[in-house]
């Protein structure tokens, strides 16, 4: 049987995590798979190379220059000489179906005839009605005729939440759009480490995600001062996009919390496993429409209960009012956390929210999605 051969192309291979799919999907020996990606790129205006020096040999794995910073307009360097090598039957892009790579990967298509993809996170469109706005506006207008024009050309959109699936059918891709949650890594996020941490003398509240004011963290910080019961807090500091705000954050929590009870650390894709198994709880306290949210999958999978705003994916990944508040409201965060103090009640929710993870979001689930697709056959 003849192989099936397949570019992916993405920024964000830089990160071990975003490649790990196709890790898994190249074990498969029907498939000949390779991943192009940056030598590095930007993110807040910070260069951001490979984390990892090492991905599986059945990969074909190759680095190419990017052109340009922002999504929409940036491409790789040289892509015509990969493509020709490569004779992809498919190409798959994780970016946005208008987009200057996109455009080049759509005119390529005529001449070397593969089906092409996307793995997309648009999901700010249809609330267009709830926030009305001109420059909105000029945004879905601009979108919706240029994807009318280039739809013909998309085999399928990869949605990982239902979110962006509804976004894109909204911009006529109603029969091409496929649900396929993104997966995790069950060999770094698990039970296994755990058990070690079972001694623990206080709760521990943990927040993992980038340093900006649009991830809601200082709500977090003023929840914690209602809190009625002794607990730890853990901050990832990895990633401070804003300085000033990331000092007002300290500022406050030393108000609320002595310092040997606030923890400060810095952890790559890899070593957040250990954070996240030392964490009973994980707030996701987003102001912002959240295209995903993989930080609460992968904290359920280490046996942290997750709580999270009623922004973006979140709610669908959750899936559980009692464990959900509404964002920016210190007040409401308080009273979701506060509830947690019955331990009976907080191991129902633990216990049911992580089968749920479990059987829906692991790798293995979405491969077994995607490749079921007749686009694969």
């Amino acid at each position: 049987m003849k192989r099936k051969k397949i570019l992916s192309i993405s920024h964000d291979f830089v990160k071990k995590v975003n490649f790990r799919f196709y890790e898994e999907w190249s074990k498969d020996k029907k498939f000949k798979i390779t991943c192009l990606s940056p030598t590095f790129f930007y993110e807040a205006n910070k260069k951001i190379y490979s984390d990892h020096r090492t991905h599986s040999k059945l990969i074909n794995f190759v680095k190419k220059k990017i052109i340009f910073k922002k999504s929409r307009i940036f491409y790789f360097e040289n892509l015509k000489k990969e493509i020709k090598k490569i004779r992809p039957d498919i190409v798959i892009l994780h970016n946005d179906p208008v987009s200057v790579q996109s455009f080049i990967l759509i005119f390529f298509s005529f001449f070397y005839e593969y089906k092409l993809c996307y793995f997309t996170h648009e999901n700010n469109l249809i609330n267009f009605f709830q926030k009305i706005s001109i420059k909105k506006f000029l945004k879905i207008l601009i979108l919706y005729f240029l994807n009318l024009i280039i739809k013909f050309r998309v085999s399928h959109i990869f949605c990982i939440s239902n979110q962006i699936k509804k976004n894109y059918e909204f911009l006529g891709y109603k029969n091409k759009t496929v649900l396929i949650p993104l997966g995790y890594d069950e060999k770094i996020f698990n039970l296994k480490k755990r058990n070690k941490h079972k001694s623990k003398r206080y709760f521990t509240i943990s927040y993992f995600g980038r340093i900006s004011k649009v991830k809601g963290i200082h709500t977090l910080v003023e929840a914690l001062s209602k809190i009625k019961f002794n607990f730890n807090f853990m901050l990832d500091v990895d990633l401070i996009e804003d300085k000033k705000y990331f000092k007002d954050l300290t500022f406050n929590l030393r108000k609320i919390l002595p310092r040997k009870r606030i923890f400060f650390i810095k952890c790559n894709h890899t070593t957040i496993a250990n954070y996240m198994s030392k964490s009973d709880l994980v707030v996701v306290p987003s102001m912002y429409e959240e295209q995903y949210g993989r930080v609460i999958q992968e904290s359920v999978a280490c046996g942290s209960l997750v709580i999270g705003s009623r922004v973006g994916a979140i709610p669908e990944i959750i899936k559980d009012n009692d464990l959900l508040f509404n964002s920016n409201s210190p007040k409401e965060l308080s009273i979701v956390i506060n509830r947690l103090k019955n331990k009976s009640f907080f191991k129902m929710k633990l216990k049911n929210i992580y089968q749920r993870i479990l059987k829906e979001r692991t790798i293995n689930k979405q491969l077994l999605i995607i490749k079921k697709l007749n686009l694969f056959k």
